[in-house]
């Protein structure tokens, strides 16, 4: 019976799943991540066969890095493995950076490109500065970094004033309907792209749309400020992207934060996303800040829970997650009621004010827009690839049972700690918007966050210099050399 009971051993570990992060797993969905930002980078979120490979290679290294079991060789290594690879994604990721044009409505002349490439060759020696060992903290190089990348930011909102996408007309004339005291669900915007062809036909009338701004409300509300004082809403994204390093660079001790926050700020289509006016850097944020608490603030983790749910429609897969994992120990009915209703009563108080306005207009503009927007056959996702080979378009069964799938695996094999949280928050959006109708650049990009985010929280970093295997880590407190 003897050799048997190590074997029994093994498989009750596998049901079980990982109780502690893993340096291997944090590798791995740094991996991802690095995966995910190129094929991004190859036509800008839209599909390709060599985008959709990337995208696989990603959802696997993801599943891997969240299901995997721990490989004791591996787990030697300590901090160096995850920082090894994250050196490399850098390395790859700025290249990348110099390669192509941050944007593709930018109004520059000639020579338009020695201001950004000297901040990306500054951002870039910021960034390798993060990597080796040392006794001295990293506070002057995170700062640094955010600093220049917050100045490429503005660069770039300047140099494309006015992009040519729906994202921003709705968040631009929905800020000032706001201010003026208008309904921005009730508004009617003019459809630019002067066809049909990026909305149900039946959403348009007469060159204008039949929906009001398409966002909850409390992303109306973040970009509010930058409107009103800057007049320009990226101006809001493009903090909330700075201030979703800084949280990931400070969720834990150590450089190990502070090299994936650099991960984060340079995933090649980054200023792309800033270009487009997308919304999802604020769902980086609070999906950064909820880890954060969890980490360092647990009283308030609930409330940024809630900001979170609150922000846009496929948040609510960050909840189920976010129970279960966030809350290690065992399972406290009571505990888990508490977080529930301080959470949902967040996004209410943050969404209910508009919302009730006019709440016709709201449902339709929020709600059953996502469900009458029509099938992308530019999209990267699966199913997209598979209606160009010849395949029938696919329902949205397929995008509820990869989230599914990919929620399950996070559920039974995921650490119960932060980094555990946002694995399975990113391996579930990943599958939803993989075999989604569209799946485009800024879903992924939040999915990139998540991964970073994941990765810099995994383990109390700074706690541990001996590369001792991840069961022992959790009491060491000695300091990151």
């Amino acid at each position: 019976m003897r050799p048997v009971l190590p074997t029994l051993h093994r498989v009750r570990t596998w049901i079980q799943g990982n109780r502690n992060d893993s340096w291997l797993s944090a590798a791995l969905l740094g991996v991802a991540a690095i995966a995910l930002g190129h094929a991004l980078q190859i036509n800008d979120g839209f599909l390709h066969p060599d985008a959709i490979y990337w995208l696989t290679v990603a959802i696997v290294c993801a599943a891997a890095g969240v299901g995997l079991p721990r490989m004791s060789l591996l787990e030697r290594l300590g901090i160096r493995l995850p920082i090894a690879v994250l050196g490399v994604g850098l390395a790859l990721q700025f290249t990348a950076l110099f390669a192509k044009a941050p944007g593709i409505y930018l109004h520059i002349a000639p020579g338009w490109q020695a201001p950004f490439f000297r901040g990306l060759t500054v951002a870039a020696m910021i960034a390798g500065s993060l990597l080796p060992a040392r006794s001295g903290g990293k506070h002057l190089q995170v700062a640094l970094l955010l600093g220049v990348f917050l100045a490429l930011g503005i660069w770039l909102i300047r140099a494309s004033p006015s992009p040519a996408i729906d994202v921003f007309t709705f968040q631009q004339q929905g800020s000032h309907a706001l201010l003026h005291g208008h309904n921005p669900y009730s508004a009617s915007f003019q459809n630019i792209y002067r066809t049909a062809a990026f909305y149900n036909p039946r959403l348009v009338n007469n060159g204008r749309l039949a929906f009001g701004v398409p966002y909850p409300p409390l992303s109306l509300l973040l970009v509010l400020p930058a409107y009103l004082l800057a007049g320009d809403v990226r101006y809001a994204q493009l903090v909330a992207m700075i201030l979703a390093a800084a949280l990931m660079a400070y969720a834990r001790p150590g450089r190990l934060g502070a090299v994936a926050a650099a991960l984060y700020l340079s995933t090649p289509r980054a200023f792309f996303v800033l270009e487009q006016a997308w919304t999802e850097p604020f769902v980086v944020l609070l999906a950064s800040a909820v880890v954060f608490c969890a980490c360092r603030w647990p009283r308030a983790m609930p409330y940024a829970l809630g900001l979170l749910l609150a922000i846009k429609q496929y948040t609510v897969l960050a909840l189920l997650p976010a129970l279960w994992l966030l809350m290690p120990g065992p399972f406290d009915w009571r505990r888990q009621w508490q977080v529930t209703w301080k959470a949902g009563a967040t996004a209410l108080i943050v969404t209910l004010p508009l919302a009730l306005a006019d709440l016709p207009a709201f449902v339709r503009s929020v709600v059953m827009l996502q469900w009458y927007q029509p099938f992308r056959f530019d999209a990267l996702s699966y199913l997209a690839w598979a209606v160009k080979a010849g395949e029938p378009v696919r329902g949205a069964g397929w995008t509820l049972a990869a989230a599914a799938v990919g929620l399950a695996i996070g559920l039974w094999r995921a650490p119960r700690t932060p980094a555990g949280f946002a694995a399975t928050l990113a391996l579930t959006s990943l599958g939803f918007f993989a075999f989604s109708k569209q799946g485009f650049c800024n879903y992924y990009y939040f999915v990139v966050g998540a991964l970073c985010l994941a990765v810099a929280t995994s383990f109390d970093a700074g706690a541990i210099t001996q590369n001792p295997t991840p069961q022992r880590a959790t009491n060491l407190k000695v300091q990151d050399r």
